[in-house]
């Protein structure tokens, strides 16, 4: 496969799913609520566990907070080359130049918020300025998807699928949203933990799937307008 602008966007996929399940696995353990527990608890650990350089059991996590925040970083990298191009592909299709710089400007602030997650991690001494980048990146990222089905639903020659597949995903970051700010706090115990970790674990999952229905819609819609 010819590697450009829209294609590197499976390999920015494929390596944060590589790097993630690597760093999990190498996790020493503990969780907020339970220092003793061993290794990566999927549901109750959070994907910002996994940066932080002590793990939760007191010892040393410096290779998982180094592929994590890797992972991290190399993602929001992917998705922000993949959608200068798409853009432009869109762009032909648009013709909204208000739409245009609305897309590029929510994606730019959402995918520097998710660097500024890595970079600040989850630990006590950057905790607030970690939690208010996530703040950040989830809302424009809900507003990038609100401006997102607007566009698809514009466009008359993508495969009707991936508008659906938008629409549902800007449903999941409304859900998602909602339990982040309005659901237990996860520091209230662990059945709170639970629906906070899974609730998170849901919404990247869906972010990645996202990503991989907009690469292939991409690449419909930039065959379609050259033929």
């Amino acid at each position: 496969m010819k590697i450009n602008a829209i294609s590197q966007g499976y390999l920015g996929i494929g390596l944060f799913l590589v790097f993630t399940t690597v760093a999990m696995i190498m996790y020493p353990g503990g969780t907020i609520h339970d220092s003793s527990t061993e290794g990566y608890q999927f549901f109750y650990n959070f994907f910002s566990n996994l940066g932080e350089w002590t793990a939760r059991n007191g010892e040393s996590n410096k290779i998982s907070a180094y592929l994590f925040n890797s992972a991290l970083m190399l993602l929001a990298l992917s998705y922000f080359i993949f959608y200068y191009q798409f853009l432009k592909i869109l762009s032909k299709a648009l013709n909204n130049s208000f739409l245009r710089i609305l897309l590029i400007s929510t994606i730019i602030v959402s995918m520097v918020s998710f660097v500024l997650v890595a970079v600040f991690s989850g630990e006590t001494e950057t905790r607030d300025l970690h939690v208010l980048f996530v703040k950040i990146a989830f809302r424009v990222l809900l507003l990038h998807g609100v401006l997102q089905v607007i566009s698809m639903f514009k466009i008359r020659n993508i495969n009707s699928s991936v508008k659906w597949v938008t629409l549902f995903f800007t449903l999941i970051l409304v859900g998602f949203i909602l339990v982040m700010d309005f659901g237990p706090d996860a520091w209230d115990g662990n059945q709170a933990l639970f629906i906070q970790v899974t609730a998170q674990k849901v919404i990247v999952y869906s972010i990645l799937t996202y990503f991989f229905f907009q690469l292939n819609a991409a690449k419909s819609l930039s065959t379609s307008q050259l033929d």
